[in-house]
This record gives structure tokens, sequence and C-alpha cells, in this order.
């Protein structure tokens, strides 16, 4: 008699439509492009498709559909009803980088639901348990599934992984997924671990990784090998240095074991060559960084995502060879302030600190910025390690040390405000969600739609048109081609700008890196403002502590930017002319190189002109304001 043995079916999320949104200019995805992509992806019969994730839904927001991501999900869901889409989500901070009141996250479900996912995975930077209870009852009650995601941290034993698995489970979640995303996981330790958690748990238990090292495959098998019941695969590639997709590799593995799925193997190896046609050549090319990938070592990898944004702002300030110092500087902030994971969004606030830390300031942690101060005092939740005390002493401020409620900085932007805010555009529910979340990117989103005429977001010399017969390439290891864009920056200016901290009458910075806005407030000395004299004298330079003679006092702005108004879209102008200031009021905003920068009056008076309209360019030394100042103000 021939022994029948038992075939395990695993489970495949596909990640693909997500990646495309992460990985592509978001103009040259349109709905005739991703009709193509659905109509592709249904036919290998994957268990689940995620499409929200990641940056994908800011990416959504800024496509060529002109629609929500909301809008976009059901568009995705109506060309094929039967299929099963996912959403990767924050606990706390959903799909952005602020943390959300519980009302923002209840109507964020809610709308994902109507718009056809069914499927919500939910995964906590932190590891902090309690950030997870409002977000899965929300999905319970939707009565849609939800998987709760343990981020994979090396310096835990398998008991803690055990017990927050089941503590989520009892929360209602109906599957555990592991994630690596520092790219800690070896084989071995992915097989022992998958062995003690299944043989724990009631509920199935799930992996996702990236390929930086090239052990995503080696690990999958393992892992499923050992009872895992389903892993994420992509047909866009999660490593620097191999073009081929994880899903083949991964399924000869399967080959005379009693491992299977129930993938269409023919028809993904004709996607596939449709994806080297018309998707590979559009995907960003970054630089391999083969110290951090092929170390003999078992440290951790920031994420790709994390790279990739770390390298783009070096590139647009000319300090790209720099980047190594910068990794160097995001492992040991992460290391001093308690080993919390580069998830989002902490991955991008110790991504900020790093780049303040190395390139910006002269020492470490001279500027620090708001959300490391937030991270580091519970604002985000429960920090997974110890900090050094040293450290922290030195960055939060006995004034500052209560910075731990969640809903701080949420009370003056609530949903109605929101809403009110977009109403002559839109009064639909998925439009406010988007807004609240990226609010620039919505209103030019919401514009263009109301007025039927393609901005410049759309028309951009930038789009990329695809040849049929364009050649596959692979990043090159010493490629040069990003960098070629930034040879006229000059690699001093981040260091003038800081310099001007100290020097202008800038009083605050801003740095944004990939969605996060710091800020760095440090006392400013007089310096961008001077006087006119109606007998057009000489312009006298003012002492550190002026009596200022009545007259015009001309505000310059001290680089060369954008000048802004008001502090955000719809907000009401820092300044009308006539408005009565005082000495520290915010005049405006200069934008230079994402760094915005506050200009504040040195002087009581009355506003007299405001020489340049709103998202105006500006030079260095150009008078933007000038004010009336009153008899005797200093």
């Amino acid at each position: 008699m021939t022994e029948r043995h038992y075939m395990k079916k695993i489970k495949i999320n596909d990640i693909t439509i997500r990646d495309i949104f992460q990985n592509i200019e978001p103009e040259s995805i349109s709905e005739k492009f991703m009709s193509r992509i659905v109509e592709h992806l249904e036919k290998i019969k994957f268990d689940s498709l995620e499409v929200l994730g990641g940056s994908a839904f800011e990416k959504m927001v800024d496509s060529s559909f002109a629609k929500s991501p909301f809008d976009i999900v059901s568009y995705i869901k109506n060309k094929s009803a039967q299929l099963s889409l996912g959403a990767l989500i924050g606990a706390k901070n959903l799909v952005g980088l602020e943390i959300y009141r519980d009302s923002v996250i209840k109507k964020f479900i809610k709308q994902c639901a109507k718009s056809g996912i069914d499927r919500f995975r939910v995964y906590d930077a932190l590891n902090d348990i309690d950030n997870f209870r409002t977000t899965v009852s929300e999905v319970m009650t939707s009565g849609c599934s939800c998987q709760g995601i343990i981020i994979y941290e090396d310096f835990k034993d398998f008991d803690f992984y055990i017990n927050m698995a089941q503590e989520l489970s009892e929360m209602g979640c109906s599957s555990i997924c592991i994630k690596d995303v520092e790219s800690l996981m070896l084989p071995q330790k992915t097989s022992d671990l998958f062995k003690a958690l299944t043989s724990s748990l009631k509920i199935p238990v799930f992996m996702t990784s990236y390929n930086l090292r090239g052990l995503q495959v080696s690990n999958y098998y393992n892992a499923c090998a050992s009872g895992c019941s389903g892993v994420d695969l992509s047909f866009i590639p999660s490593s620097y240095n191999d073009l081929s997709p994880a899903v083949f590799p991964l399924l000869l593995s399967f080959r005379d074991t009693q491992l299977s799925t129930d993938l269409n193997y023919l028809k993904i190896i004709e996607i596939f060559e449709w994806f080297k046609k018309n998707i590979y050549p559009m995907l960003t090319n970054d630089l391999m960084y083969s110290i951090f990938l092929f170390s003999s070592k078992n440290t951790n990898l920031a994420p790709k995502w994390l790279l990739s944004s770390i390298n783009k702002q070096l590139n647009e300030i000319g300090e790209s060879s720099r980047i190594e110092l910068v990794i160097e500087e995001l492992f040991k902030i992460k290391n001093e302030i308690g080993n919390p994971s580069l998830a989002t969004p902490v991955g991008q606030i110790i991504g900020s600190q790093a780049i303040l830390n190395t390139i910006i300031s002269d020492y470490r942690w001279e500027i620090t910025n708001d959300e490391i101060k937030k991270l580091i005092s519970g604002y985000y939740g429960k920090l997974p390690g110890p900090a050094d005390s040293a450290v922290i002493s030195n960055i939060i401020k006995t004034e500052e040390a209560d910075m731990t409620s969640p809903h701080e900085e949420q009370q003056d932007r609530d949903y109605e405000q929101c809403a009110e805010e977009i109403s002559s555009f839109s009064s639909k529910g998925e439009d406010i969600l988007s807004y609240i979340f990226f609010p620039e990117k919505t209103l030019k989103m919401l514009e263009y739609r109301k007025n039927k005429v393609h901005t410049s977001r759309f028309q951009d010399n930038r789009r990329k048109t695809l040849q049929p017969e364009q050649e596959i390439s692979f990043p090159y290891f010493s490629d040069s081609s990003q960098q070629s864009a930034f040879e006229n920056i000059d690699v001093k200016k981040i260091r003038e700008i800081t310099d001007l901290v100290e020097t202008s009458n800038i009083d605050e910075i801003r740095l944004e890196i990939d969605g996060v806005k710091i800020s760095i407030n440090k006392k400013a000395a007089p310096s961008a403002i001077t006087e006119t004299r109606s007998d057009k004298a000489a312009e006298p330079s003012y002492p550190e502590n002026p009596e200022i003679t009545p007259g015009l006092v001309e505000v310059k702005s001290p680089i060369v930017g954008t000048f802004y108004s008001a502090p955000g879209p719809g907000a009401a102008p820092f300044i009308n002319i006539g408005d009565k200031i005082k000495t520290g009021d915010t005049l405006c905003i200069i934008e230079a190189m994402k760094l915005m920068n506050k200009i504040n009056s040195e002087v009581n008076g009355e506003i007299a002109e405001i020489l340049v309209k709103n998202e105006d360019a500006v030079e260095y030394d150009q008078v933007i304001i000038r004010i009336k100042a009153d008899r005797g103000a200093s």
C-alpha cells in the first residue's frame, strides 16, 4: 500500500500593488495601468492582495488617479470582486506618521471596510500591546479579519513572542505574523521560533521579511517547514542586488516536500515577463550598500525603504558620500534610546535624528527633534528596553518631561475641523480622512478634481515613458548617476542653514524626511532685519539690543527658498497688512531643501507691506516684508 503524505498548503499574501505605489513615481500610475496589474495578479490565485501599507496610502493620494486611496481600493475591488484585499496599518499611526485619536481610528477602519478591505494586519513599532486594543477591537466590530503583527527583536526570548501572540489572540486576532523589519532572522533561529510558536498557539502564524541579505527564501522555507501558515511575496524585489522575485526559488524549494501552494506557476512566469517589460524599468534604482548587506556579523539592517529615504535626503543636500556615517549613527541612537524597532514611524524619527547628529549639528545631540523627545517620553508607547540615562537627560529637559499625551497635538486638528477646512471641495468621509493624514497632497488632489484641469503635478516632465524593448538594468555598485543631479548643490548649504539659526532671525527650523517634520528651536540673534530711512541714508546694522528709530524695518529672506504665508493649507496667514505684531511673532515660513524655517519678528510694530505672495520663490537677502516699528521698540 502506498503511503499517503499530508500536503500542507502555504498561504501567499501578495504585496505587489502596495510595493508598486511605494517604488514607482506616483504620476506614472494610471487607472489603465492599475487595471492591467489587477487582471494579471488575479490569474495567479493569491490568497490575498495587500493594497495599503507603508507609504502606499500617501503615494495613492499623489497619483494621477485624482481619487482618494479609499476610492482606489474600491476601484480594485470592483475589478475583481472575489479578491481578498488587505491593509497593513500601524496600531496608532494607521497609514500616517502621527498618533491619531480613537475616533479617527474607528472612522478609518469603517471606511476601509466599506471600500473593500476585508483583512487588516496591525503592527506597533514598539510592540506595545496596549496600543493594539482600540484598532483590533474596531476591526472585529467591522466584521473583518485581523492579523496581529509582532516585530522581531533579537534580544527578546521566545516566551516574549508566545505571550504577546496569546494576548493578541485574546483581543480577537485570528492569526499572528512575525515581521523581520531589520533582517535579523537567520534560518535556524527562524525554525526554532516557529516551532515554539506553533506548538503553543491555537491560531495560525505567518512571516514577512525583506531580502536584503538574500536570506528571505531560506527563512521562509524553514518557517513553513516548522509550522508557519503563510508568507508575503511580491513581484517587486525587496533586494538591492537581485531583481528576481522570491516566488520562484520559494516554490522550487517546496518541491519533493510536504509543502505546496495553490499558485498557478505557469501564470507566474507569464506575468513576471510582463512585469519585467512594463514595470521594472520604472523602479527606482538605489545604490547597494555592501558594507551593511554582506557583513559576516548578524548586525541589524535598516529596512529598504528607510535606506532609500536616507539616501535620497543625503543626495538632495549633497552629502551622499556620508551615508555610512549616518547609518552607523542610526543604530547608535537606536541602542541609546531603548532599542525600538525601525518600523514606521520610529524609523523615520530616528533617521531624521541621525542626519541631525552627523550632518547638521556640530556635535551629537546639539540639536534634537521634537518627535524623538516624544518617543523617549512615551508618547508613542512603551520602549522595549531601557534607555541610556546620560543621553536621555541631555535630550529631555525638566520642562519637557511630560510629553506622553497621545492626543495633545491632535486636539487642534480633529475630524470635524478637517471636514470644515475642505468643505468647499468635498464632504466625503474618504476625502476628509485622506486630508487628516496628508493635508497638502490631499488638497492638491481635490483642487485638481474640482477644477478638472491638469496641474503641473500631472504634467511633470519627470514622468517616465516606457519603451517596450527597454532593457532591464541592475543598480551598479558604484553608480554615480544619482549624485549627478546634485553636482551644482553647495555641499556647505546645510551647514550655512544651521549657522543661520545662530546668526539670523530664524528661531525654528524644520527638517522633513519621508514625511516626518521635525522642529528645532534655538534662540536666534538678529541678522536679517535692517531699517530703511525715508532720506535714503545707508542702512544701519543693529547692535544686540537696539533702540529702533521709527521707520520701515525690512525683513529679508536669509536663504533661497519658497515663501509660505501660513502654517498649512487652508490655515489663516501668519500676518496681514495692518496687523499689530510684537517681537517673536512668526511672520512667515521659508522652505529650503525640506527645511521649514520660521521667520520671526525682532521688533514691535505694524505690518506695512508684504512684498511676496504665498508659495513665491524668494532669493537670498530679498526683502519680503516691511514693518513700521513702534517708537522705542527693542
